[in-house]
């Protein structure tokens, strides 16, 4: 007999952000977690995972130049484009499907992440401890590219926690690892033969996912060697 899955839709989770940002904060660890903005609702995540917020920049909107040291942070651009500055590889510019991966190491890093043009942009952030901490930070961007699945961070960090970005078309199939979190990004899946759609967070364990039209999804685990 299927478990009922467990779901958490951002549409009851109340709406917080800063700066002009609009947000959704589905995952809010509470020790490790930031301390300001909306925590009601939230999940505490997974393995090292302490943080994850579904956010919307509209045009001349920026989280505003501000430092991060031990914790990696990901952010993943899923409509629009965004400006990035900081103290690494300022001046790229993200587009849509772009995942970009900032390590903190011992240095830490500053940066500050600008919607400069005009439709708004919507972008997803990860926050993760690290468990190998490098000497130096580091940037890297990985693209969701259709018909694939790509892991954008885990195994290749020294970290126990991957994270792995899907993007399937229509009746392809996916089937998730053990004790896992599962985010549907945009379009719609099948899991245990219940249609979940744009913005739940979904708990799952050795689930298939059917794709029921063009998907991006997340997906955040941990595993015991590495």
């Amino acid at each position: 007999m299927a478990v009922t899955l467990q779901k958490l839709d951002r549409n009851t989770i109340e709406t917080g952000g800063f700066h002009g940002i609009v947000q959704k904060r589905l995952i809010v660890n509470s020790q490790y977690g930031p301390r300001m903005g909306v925590k009601q609702g939230t999940w505490e995540g997974v393995g090292n995972l302490v943080y994850l917020a579904d956010s919307w920049f509209a045009s001349g909107v920026a989280t505003g130049l501000h430092p991060h040291k031990f914790i990696d942070v990901l952010t993943f651009v899923v409509e629009g484009t965004l400006d990035h500055e900081g103290s690494l590889e300022h001046g790229t510019t993200l587009q849509a499907l772009d995942f970009q991966v900032q390590k903190s190491g011992k240095e830490g890093f500053l940066h500050n992440e600008i919607n400069k043009e005009e439709p708004t942009t919507r972008m997803l952030q990860l926050w993760l401890l690290p468990e190998k901490q490098e000497e130096t930070a580091n940037f890297r961007v990985h693209k969701a590219t259709k018909g694939t699945v790509t892991n954008v961070y885990g195994t290749q960090d020294g970290n126990s926690t991957q994270i792995i970005v899907g993007h399937l078309i229509s009746g392809e199939t996916y089937k998730t690892p053990e004790n896992s979190l599962v985010y549907v990004v945009k379009g719609a899946v099948t899991m245990q033969e219940e249609k979940i759609k744009e913005g739940f967070l979904v708990a799952t364990n050795k689930t298939n996912i059917t794709i029921e039209k063009d998907a991006v999804f997340i997906v955040m685990y941990r595993i015991s060697e590495y």
